[in-house]
Formats: C-alpha cells, structure tokens, sequence
C-alpha cells in the first residue's frame, strides 16, 4: 500500500486559549492511504503536551511508509508494529490507524462503525468556551448558545473563575463541564473546587498536573462532582494506575493511538467503575470522526474540535444542536469539502 501525507492549515472561530496557552492557527497532517484503487484518509494531530510535533510525525511518516505491507485489512498486526517501534508518537500512529480504518470500510462500502459492531454513532458533544476576557467569553458564550448548544465546557485555572462561571450560569442551566488543565496546585485544589459547587459542574476535569495524581482521590472526596483524568491519562496502562484515584478518565487520540487503543481504555475503565468521555483538540472533522465512531460506548463526549473552527476542510458529521452524527457514508464517512 502507499502512504502519503500534507500538512492542514485549520483556523478557529475565535482564538483559542486554555491556561497551558492559546492559538490563532493551526496545522495538522492528513495522511492518505491508497490501495487496490481505494483510499483512506486519517488526520494526525500532534501536541507539545505529549512531546509531539509536526516534524515528528513527518519523521515518523517517512520512516513506516514502506513498511506496512500490501494488506490493510491487517490493522492490528499494523498498529502491533507501529507502536513497538513509535509508541512515543500516537498521535501519528492514531492518524495511520485512522487512514486504515477508513480504507476497509470504502474498500467494503461500509461505515466503520458496522465494522465494529455498534451503534449508528450519535452523540451530545460539549461545545468549549476558551479561556479570554470576561466580555469575550460572555459573547462567546451567548453566539454558543444561539447556535443551539446544550452543554458547554469552560476553561477554568484563571484568576477570575468564579467570575466566569457566574456569568455562564446567568444565561446557561445546562450541563456544564469545567476543566482546570493541571491549572491548579495540591495545597489549592480543594478551595477552589469548593467554591465550584454553587455552579453544578457536571465534570471537573484534570485540576492537578499529572506529577501529583496521588492527590486526585483527596479531590473526589470532596463530592462536587466527579473528578475526570486527562494529562494524566494516556494509555490503557494509566487507567490502571489511576484506579481509586479518580471518578473517570478522559481518552484522547492523540495520546492513545487511535481507535483499537481507545476501545481498550473503555473496557478497562468499565471494569474499573470509572466514567469514561471523549476529548479531542483543535482540528478538523477527519480527526474527529474515528473517535465519533466509538462514541456511543462512553458517557461523555468533548468532540468539538471541528465546530471550533471559521471552516471545517472536511464535510459528513452532521450536526443538530449539541448532538453529532454520522451516517451509513461508507469508512470514516467523510469527504473532503
């Protein structure tokens, strides 16, 4: 088969900030797969977080791309060798996955979804409130909510918290997610936390940086709502390790590998009693779609990396208010626009 690849210059609506930091572009990877006539598509997004970058992926890309053989039906012998020899970059390996996955499901004129076995992929997405001034989030919070939105997530980890969060709750009684984005110390967490309750966040996502997991189980004990890993959750492993220490874990492509990765962070956190949603970060719908796909198997969806953008490169999620889907459109299901 033959692997090929191009960098994706992707714009938000708004700038784009956590308290890690903020962006006006971006550029991503899309990488194609083509065999036997047929072509699958992928997108790789690599983070900074996870010691990943474009030129990393490129390096990876160039080094695989007469390596995976000449059947890609063959995912999982595939994705066994990719991660023995690149485990340090899963945003790539999940973009390769992707590009495969999307190819059977062309190759068989199927969704990759009936591949799997499950459920047409429909699913309520939180739509992410950047951090920013007060008067900008306000706005960005009522154009949101004007496009139909029922669930928002909100960047916290700032001096004005609880500012924010009391502008929110003045115009928003839906489901609210907040995530902190290790914003928070140890000796803090707990005041602040606290002081959340009066809003009645949904989730509180990743309030530690990851060096201080062993904290997090002091947090969930406070009972204001379940505490949910992110940085701190990577791989199939961490779920493991995090096991009374958090409500729920949040998994992420680009830190896992992909589909086969993430289906295995599901099973385990089920077995584990832990809540288990799907993030994503800025990129287009290509990204977004594989973990559409598995959607329907977790509680929680942070799926909005597409709707954040001026305009979205790729065409086929469709959209009513919070809920996104997918529909019989054969592989991943989209097309470029």
């Amino acid at each position: 088969m033959k692997l090929s690849w191009k960098r994706q210059l992707i714009r938000p609506r708004h700038r784009f900030a956590t308290s890690q930091g903020g962006l006006d572009e971006k550029e991503t990877i899309v990488v194609q797969c083509e065999h036997a006539g047929v072509v699958g598509l992928g997108e790789i997004v690599p983070s900074a977080l996870y010691g990943q970058s474009l030129e990393d992926s490129e390096r990876v890309l160039a080094a695989v791309a007469d390596t995976l053989g000449d059947d890609p039906f063959q995912i999982n012998p595939i994705m066994d060798r990719l991660i023995a020899a690149h485990d340090d970059q899963r945003a790539t390996l999940a973009g390769i996955e992707s590009a495969l996955y999307d190819w059977c499901g062309r190759r068989l004129g199927v969704p990759v979804w009936r591949l799997l076995g499950l459920a047409p992929p429909s699913k309520k997405t939180t739509f992410t409130i950047g951090a920013a001034p007060l008067a900008e989030m306000e706005s960005k919070v009522a154009e949101a909510l004007a496009m139909g939105y029922t669930a928002l997530k909100v960047k916290v980890g700032l001096e004005h918290d609880e500012q924010i969060l009391e502008m929110i709750r003045s115009q928003f009684d839906g489901d609210l997610f907040v995530d902190a984005n290790c914003g928070w110390s140890p000796a803090e967490a707990p005041e602040r936390i606290r002081a959340l309750e009066r809003f009645r966040p949904t989730i509180i996502e990743q309030p530690l940086p990851p060096d201080e997991d062993e904290h997090l189980a002091e947090l969930c004990q406070l009972g204001v709502a379940p505490i949910v890993a992110d940085e701190s959750c990577q791989r199939p492993a961490d779920v493991v390790r995090l096991r009374g220490l958090v409500d729920g874990v949040n998994i992420k492509f680009t830190k896992c590998g992909g589909i086969r990765e993430a289906l295995r962070m599901i099973t385990l956190a089920r077995g584990f009693g832990l809540k288990v949603m799907l993030g994503c970060f800025v990129c287009s719908g290509l990204a977004i779609a594989p973990a559409l796909t598995i959607a329907t198997l977790v509680d929680y969806a942070d799926l909005d990396g597409h709707l954040l953008l001026a305009e979205d490169p790729f065409t086929g999620i469709a959209q009513a208010g919070s809920v996104i889907s997918l529909g019989e459109a054969p592989g991943l299901g989209l097309e470029p626009a």
